[in-house]
């Protein structure tokens, strides 16, 4: 097949319009090698956050197809997906990842001159530049020049789990970073590098408390390590899931 030939991993998601036509400029999107590089289940979150703005543009739009969305149609489905009773009303962290895929599908789509402007409202993006004032230090925004969508949500990290049980910790390891399906076994698709340090990573945070950069020395040190966790043990999301050093 043409995928075969294009490298095209088994598992890559595809779109196909109500007429089941396959667009090729849509679909080359998920082609990049950037994107077959990383996790399938990125992928899929890609393409479900992409299926439901263009189903929308479709039923709810005129039938309109994903060259011709703008800026109104955006702002529509944002009312849709988080404000409209008859809708799903997502979280925060939901619609600004669904946010976020559209963004970065509409900016490949532009450079390829595919679409003429992103159809994403935007807004300048305001870093904060530390300033004193008296004895107080303050944080104020500053315009660096560049755009982010502005239906970006700001309610976002409003769950927050602190403490896991031990068997939950486990099955989140095994299944989230060490690429094992329900049963214990390895998945044919997963895509995760350096899975074993990573599992020893998460496993020394747990074990020792250390703080990040300690545990990392650790997770580099001893990459096939697996920590042993104590069955009745109540874990601290705070240390169980670093902000960094893993790659997946």
């Amino acid at each position: 097949m043409w995928l075969d030939d294009l490298g095209i991993p088994d598992g890559t998601p595809y779109l196909l319009s109500p007429r089941f036509v396959y667009d090729t400029d849509l679909n080359s999107y998920f082609h990049r090698v950037n994107l077959l590089e990383g996790p399938l289940n990125s992928q899929i979150n890609r393409a479900s956050a992409l299926c439901r703005k263009l189903n929308f543009l479709h039923q709810s739009r005129g039938g309109k197809n994903w060259r011709d969305a703008t800026e109104a149609d955006h702002t529509a489905y944002h009312y849709w997906r988080r404000l409209d009773p008859r809708g799903p009303r997502v979280d925060g962290d939901t619609w600004s990842q669904e946010v976020s895929h559209l963004q970065q599908f509409y900016v490949y789509a532009k450079r390829k001159q595919w679409v003429s402007e992103v159809p994403v409202p935007q807004r300048p993006r305001r870093d904060g530049k530390a300033e004193q004032k008296g004895n107080r230090h303050r944080s104020r925004p500053v315009d660096t020049g560049e755009t982010v969508p502005a239906t970006y949500a700001h309610d976002t990290g409003g769950e927050v789990i602190e403490w896991l049980p031990a068997r939950s910790y486990r099955r989140w390891r095994d299944v989230g970073v060490l690429g094992y399906d329900r049963e214990g076994l390895p998945r044919d698709n997963f895509r995760g590098r350096w899975a074993s340090r990573n599992g020893t990573f998460t496993d020394s945070t747990v074990r020792t408390g250390c703080h990040e950069a300690h545990s990392w020395v650790e997770g580099l040190s001893r990459p096939g390590a697996r920590a042993a966790v104590p069955p009745d043990a109540q874990l601290s999301l705070r240390d169980c899931a670093p902000s960094r050093g893993l790659e997946g």
